[in-house]
């Protein structure tokens, strides 16, 4: 009952909101942001079985159900400018169905849908979108940096509080939950998908004008990427920082001062208590560097097997456990490739390296390209597109507003040659070549020099 009034809310939102559905993409992203997969049943009442998505992902199909109903040349036009990006896609999504209908791992169709399928379908819908008006990079970029400071206040609290305060019953579900020893996540699915998207929104803080608003940001970003403890998110942050400052409009003072007081907080965060996790785990990683080796090696030696199909959504965490792993492969790539074969999952991750390559490395957006290219490897450094979380919908997030952004320059770029080559108006009124077929129109002539009256 609880899942019908969602599925109905839904349904109404999008076509009371058709006209409006930038309310709705930034809604999905609010949601994906602060509802962990966990915190679902909170909201749909359903939290197993094939109908146990993400309510994001109702929301979205609703409004891609009644986008197509009320304007499908939008989307016919986004799918005719990357026909083959979403002919690869669909296959990418039917190998992943056909390999995951067979198996009988749990939850593996839903991992699909709210990975998979709702992200692509997501990325198509603000593609669509952009072909409708303009200013939909800078609605994107304010959405994720207002949900992720949001999550990492809540982040904040929970270190201060040593306790989850939200979804509790949800992240006790979790196996590593018991044993994350002070690592906290906000309101998203597992610490180090706090830290992806603090990676990939923290470069977006570039773009903003206020240089108050964009040093409190960054401020929060840096203590929620701690509180994670994720190394490799800590790095990702840092560099963020440092580019979202140089690439930030202003002059050279203004951000000079901007990276002496940032350094000044970074001095006072290193003697602070936020820093003793990440100390902790750079002293002893628990053997996180020597289950990835043994993944990769394990994979290696069974590479063959999955060349052209895998063994379904969810078969990477048995592989794993029979490799004597306490949780997975570590790389979403490898993980695609058990489950959904080594040609899809290369088609895949391939599609998103190629998308970013092709729009260029001036966007007109600062910080928008580190986005994209974060968007890209940091995914890489732990499970994230193959659990479910928020992963899928952020980096298809960050890669719309990436190829929105490249459609964007092209554009000014063909209309900037086309105003070159428009030919210069000659003043109606001055002569033209005089010769017998045009004779020289009357009056067009010298005026005659004046002479002086005689006598």
């Amino acid at each position: 009952m609880q899942l019908a009034l969602w599925i109905g809310l839904c349904l109404a939102a999008a076509l009371v909101l058709r006209r409006h559905a930038r309310v709705l993409i930034v809604l999905v992203i609010g949601l994906w942001v602060l509802i962990p997969a966990v915190g679902a049943p909170v909201v749909t009442g359903v939290d197993a079985g094939p109908l146990g998505f993400h309510p994001a992902t109702w929301l979205v199909l609703s409004v891609f159900a009644v986008r197509l109903l009320h304007d499908p040349g939008s989307i016919q036009q986004a799918l005719a400018r990357r026909f083959l990006l979403f002919l690869v896609l669909a296959v990418v999504v039917i190998a992943a169905f056909l390999a995951s209908v067979t198996t009988s791992t749990s939850g593996g169709l839903v991992v699909l849908v709210d990975q998979i399928l709702i992200p692509v379908l997501f990325f198509l819908l603000l593609l669509s979108e952009a072909s409708r008006a303009g200013g939909l990079v800078p609605t994107l970029r304010g959405a994720l940096l207002l949900f992720v400071a949001l999550a990492c206040v809540v982040a904040v609290l929970q270190w201060q509080a040593k306790d989850v305060l939200v979804f509790e019953s949800g992240y006790g579900t979790q196996y590593w939950f018991e044993r994350q020893s002070g690592r906290w996540m906000g309101t998203l699915d597992q610490p180090l998908a706090l830290s992806l998207a603090i990676s990939v929104a923290a470069p977006l803080v570039a773009g903003l004008r206020h240089k108050i608003l964009q040093a409190a940001l960054l401020v929060l970003m840096v203590v929620g990427s701690l509180i994670t403890q994720s190394r490799v998110g800590i790095i990702a942050v840092a560099v963020s920082v440092v580019a979202a400052i140089l690439f930030a409009q202003g002059r050279v003072w203004v951000k000079a001062v901007m990276l002496a007081g940032l350094a000044g907080v970074g001095a006072a965060i290193i003697s602070s208590p936020l820093i003793d996790g990440v100390t902790a785990r750079l002293a002893d990683d628990s053997g996180s560097a020597q289950a990835r080796e043994v993944a990769v090696g394990y994979f290696l030696a069974r590479w063959d097997d999955y060349v052209l199909g895998g063994g379904g959504i969810g078969t990477s965490f048995r592989l794993a456990f029979h490799a004597g792993l306490e949780s997975s492969l570590e790389n979403p790539l490898l993980m695609y490739s058990v489950d959904i074969g080594i040609v899809a999952a290369v088609l895949y991750f391939g599609s998103m390296l190629v998308l970013v390559a092709r729009s260029g490395f001036r966007l007109g957006y600062p910080g928008l390209v580190l986005a994209g290219v974060l968007a890209l490897v940091i995914p890489q450094t732990y499970s994230s597109l193959a659990t479910r979380s928020a992963a899928g919908i952020l980096v298809w997030t960050v890669l719309a507003m990436v190829v929105i952004a490249g459609d964007e320059r092209r554009e000014r770029i063909r209309q900037e040659q086309a105003a070159a080559l428009v030919p210069v108006v000659l003043d109606p009124v001055a002569p033209g070549p005089v010769s017998p077929d045009r004779p020289l129109r009357a009056g067009a002539g010298p005026v005659p020099a004046r002479t002086a009256p005689a006598g």
